[in-house]
């Protein structure tokens, strides 16, 4: 018991610097573009290619690989990570740095998908809502210590060395996996591709996974371009803007943290509800208030720790929904976060050229709705 709590504390660990990769420009992206010479929507495009290798790469990478066993994939994926991660701190163009950041989405996510499996593998039933949030709390916990923490020292800590510290962490819990992580406490990644295409004839999973999409390009839009659409609504807030970077990380730990208690309670499918009428009314909210400085912080805050509450539930609904008896099917769900993600994050990009930050709050908004009304079709169709 004692190895499986050590093992699963690990994976939360990795969970924490995952989320670090991916998202570690967005604190800083003003001054990442302003390093490379860049427009700060040309910066965003370091996470929106990130989110496309991983929403392409991941599923034919399962594919590719399907025969090997699951925990041996997993470290691989893990060790072809910490080889991209070399290659992005070496990189000598903007260019190349778009390549890497493409192959690091796909080897970054594998490793993901497989985690999730594991975790969910490690853990009875009665507590997969509780052993998730603990998973994904090493994701809201990079939102409330990681990027806080890269803006408030990015005068002396350049996103390199952030990148050498994560790397670091990444070799340590390959080490520990490599050790720890036997193939015998595992199953194996065998792909049937002919049962696991029958999950895409069940209408409540299609409805979940059409759910993931919406949401995260929602949330791909706003979050990607948080930090600066703030600074240039409110530019008196940046001597602060570290402090709002921790409050959007609790939010996030706080909304994981109650969505495990809550799925449990209530099952994953009113959560979901519950989850896309909060980000609905948050993202009203903004709009309204959006002159109003610290409203837009407090109600960007809330929707934030919306979002999270929400995206617990997708991560054990489909895990609950296929049995979990498919990685294919969990990777498929984390491609179309990632893909809803990019698609965001390149919107945003777009009516940013066009309109102004201050309109990639529509973006969010209407993808909120979209929610509200596909989970009231999903719990009226199969309660």
């Amino acid at each position: 018991m004692k190895k499986t709590n050590l093992t699963l504390l690990v994976f939360t660990v990795m969970s924490f610097v995952l989320a670090m990769t991916a998202f570690v420009f967005s604190g800083i992206l003003d001054k990442v573009a302003l390093s490379l010479g860049i427009s700060v929507a040309d910066s965003g495009l370091l996470n929106t290619m990130y989110s496309y290798g991983a929403a392409f790469g991941v599923p034919i990478t399962l594919i590719l690989f399907r025969k090997i066993e699951r925990s041996r994939m997993l470290k691989i994926m893990l060790f072809a990570t910490i080889l991209m991660t070399f290659a992005l701190i070496y990189a000598q163009s903007f260019v190349q740095m778009l390549i890497i950041r493409l192959l690091m989405g796909i080897s970054a996510n594998s490793y993901g998908v497989l985690a999730v499996s594991t975790v969910v593998a490690l853990s009875p039933k009665e507590r997969q809502g509780r052993s998730m949030a603990f998973y994904f709390m090493g994701s809201s916990l990079a939102l409330v210590i990681g990027i806080p923490l890269t803006r408030a020292l990015s005068s002396i800590l350049d996103w390199r060395s952030i990148f050498w510290i994560l790397n670091g962490m990444m070799l340590l819990s390959l080490v520990y996996f490599m050790k720890y992580l036997p193939k015998a406490d595992h199953a194996a990644t065998k792909l049937d591709l002919k049962n696991e295409l029958q999950f895409f004839k069940d209408g409540k999973t299609l409805l979940l996974l059409a759910f993931t999409l919406s949401m995260f390009m929602g949330y791909g839009a706003f979050y990607t371009y948080v930090t600066p659409y703030l600074l240039l609504l409110f530019p008196s807030i940046e001597p602060m803007m570290s402090l709002i970077l921790v409050l959007l990380g609790i939010a996030s730990f706080t909304g994981n943290l109650i969505g495990g208690h809550v799925s449990d309670a209530i099952g994953y499918a009113k959560s979901l509800m519950l989850g896309a009428a909060l980000q609905t009314a948050a993202m009203l909210l903004i709009l309204v208030f959006q002159p109003v400085k610290w409203l837009s912080v407090l109600f960007a805050i809330v929707w934030l720790m919306s979002a999270w509450f929400t995206g617990l539930q997708l991560n054990t609904g489909i895990a609950q929904a296929t049995g979990n008896r498919s990685s294919f099917m969990i990777s498929i769900n984390s491609s179309l976060i990632q893909l809803g993600g990019a698609i965001g994050s390149s919107l945003a990009a777009i009516v940013i050229t066009f309109s102004g930050i201050q309109s990639i709050v529509f973006v969010a908004l209407l993808t909120s709705l979209a929610l509200v009304l596909m989970q009231m079709v999903s719990i009226k169709k199969y309660p």
